[in-house]
């Protein structure tokens, strides 16, 4: 069975979203890649937050994320106000098992899981980044 972890990364304050973004898709993931090498995820997808500046929030009537009402650099959010988010990115990794992911975490506990943590202190703030397991259950709606 397939184990799904989610990592949310929290920007650091001195780093636009632009640049956390083009950080995160030039050198991160080269350096995950490399060091991961055959143990890495499946799959891998990020995503990032929607931002206030995009003009999301006018389109979609989200009055707390609505240009004007809100810091250009904010997230869109739909409930709830964009200072209660708390992060910037979330990243979904699918392991083929739980061999998979103890192969992954042994490779984080060495030289190369040193390597990711000190990039990641680059473009985040390390104390808030989170890593969760997902459970799957589909429900067709």
């Amino acid at each position: 069975m397939t184990v799904t972890v989610l990592v949310f990364y929290t920007r650091r304050p001195e780093v636009t979203p632009e640049d956390f973004q083009s950080h995160i898709e030039k050198v991160h993931l080269p350096i995950y890649q490399e060091v991961f090498s055959e143990n890495k995820p499946v799959s891998f997808t990020i995503r990032y937050t929607e931002r206030v500046s995009s003009g999301t929030g006018d389109r979609l009537g989200a009055v707390t994320s609505m240009t004007g009402r809100a810091d250009p650099e904010d997230p869109v959010v739909l409930i709830g106000e964009p200072k209660d988010l708390g992060w910037d990115a979330v990243s979904e990794m699918t392991f083929r098992d739980e061999l998979h992911i103890q192969q992954c975490l042994a490779v984080m506990n060495g030289s190369g899981g040193q390597r990711i943590k000190e990039d990641e202190d680059m473009f985040a703030v390390l104390d808030k980044t989170k890593a969760i397991i997902m459970t799957e259950k589909s429900i067709l709606m």
